[in-house]
C-alpha cells in the first residue's frame, strides 16, 4: 500500500506514526514512523476503532456512558482484526471484542466487521441485523447492496471505505459528517 492523501494521522490514536490530530486529517493507508505500509489488518483495526469513534447509535442503545461497546468480528483475519483493537475505547466506551462463529451471534453487538471470507453468508447474516443498532463493516464487493454500513477496498493499493448511509439511518444509527466527506461513496445520500 502507499502513501496518499494527508489522512494518516488517524492512524495515531493506535500509537502508529503522528497522534490524532483531527477526523479531516484520516488517510486510508497507515503508514509507519519510517514510511513503511502498516499491515492490512493493522489498518482495518485502525478504521473499525475511527468508525465506532464517530458512529451514533440511539440514545437508548449506550445509556450508560461507560458501558462496553460490543466489537465483534467474523471471519478468516477476524482474530488478527481482534487482537490489534485489545485494550482501545470508543470515547469513554472500552471496546469489548467478540470473535464470533454464528449469525445469531451478531445481535449482542454494537459494532460487526464481517470479514471477505464470509460473503458467501453476509448477506443472510446482514439481513438478520437489519432494523438492529448495529454498525456493519465489511469489505467485500457486494457489501453494501447487502445491506451492510460501511465497506472497506482496496483502491490503487490504498485501503479506502464507501458507505450505505440508507442501511446506518434504517437502523437508528448516524455517521459524523466528516466521515461522509471522506468515503470514496455514499450511497442513500448527499453527494460529495
Amino acid at each position: 500500500m502507499k502513501r496518499r492523501g494527508r489522512w494518516w494521522q488517524w492512524f495515531g490514536s493506535f500509537g502508529w506514526g503522528a497522534s490524532l490530530l483531527s477526523l479531516s486529517s484520516l488517510l486510508p493507508c497507515a503508514l509507519a514512523a519510517d514510511d513503511t505500509p502498516l499491515p492490512e489488518q493493522q489498518v482495518k483495526a485502525a478504521y473499525i476503532l475511527n468508525f465506532t469513534r464517530y458512529a451514533s447509535w440511539p440514545p437508548a442503545t449506550l445509556a450508560d456512558p461507560r458501558a462496553p461497546l460490543v466489537v465483534c468480528v467474523i471471519g478468516q483475519d477476524a482474530g488478527d482484526i481482534a487482537r490489534r483493537l485489545q485494550s482501545r475505547a470508543a470515547g469513554s466506551h472500552p471496546l469489548e471484542l467478540r470473535t464470533i462463529t454464528r449469525n445469531e451471534e451478531g445481535d449482542a453487538c454494537h459494532a460487526l466487521y464481517i470479514g471477505a471470507s464470509e460473503k458467501a453468508r453476509q448477506g443472510a447474516l446482514l439481513a438478520r441485523l437489519r432494523d438492529q443498532a448495529i454498525l456493519t463493516i465489511g469489505d467485500s464487493t457486494s457489501f453494501l447492496a447487502d445491506g451492510g454500513m460501511i465497506n472497506l477496498m482496496l483502491v490503487d493499493g490504498t485501503i479506502r471505505f464507501e458507505v450505505n448511509l440508507a442501511a446506518a439511518k434504517r437502523s437508528g444509527m448516524s455517521l459524523n459528517p466528516r466521515v461522509l466527506a471522506l468515503a470514496e461513496r455514499v450511497l442513500g445520500g448527499a453527494a460529495k
